[in-house]
């Protein structure tokens, strides 16, 4: 996983980097949001759902 100082998920390679990016996800869920809190939910949410199809799935 890639991240800059504001802890960004901007890709998810393992494991490991999706249960943090869950980690993540559930964290800023549980706060007061910012635009910026916002922006990055939906990154997560978009790297975990690709992650989930390339990994998760039945082909």
């Amino acid at each position: 996983m890639h991240t800059d100082d504001m802890q960004r998920i901007l890709e998810i390679h393992t494991e490991d980097d999706y249960r943090d990016a869950l980690l993540r996800f559930i964290s800023l869920c549980e706060t007061q949001k910012t635009d910026d809190d916002l922006k990055e939910l939906l990154v997560i949410t978009r790297q975990m759902e690709k992650y989930e199809r390339e990994n998760c799935g039945s082909n």
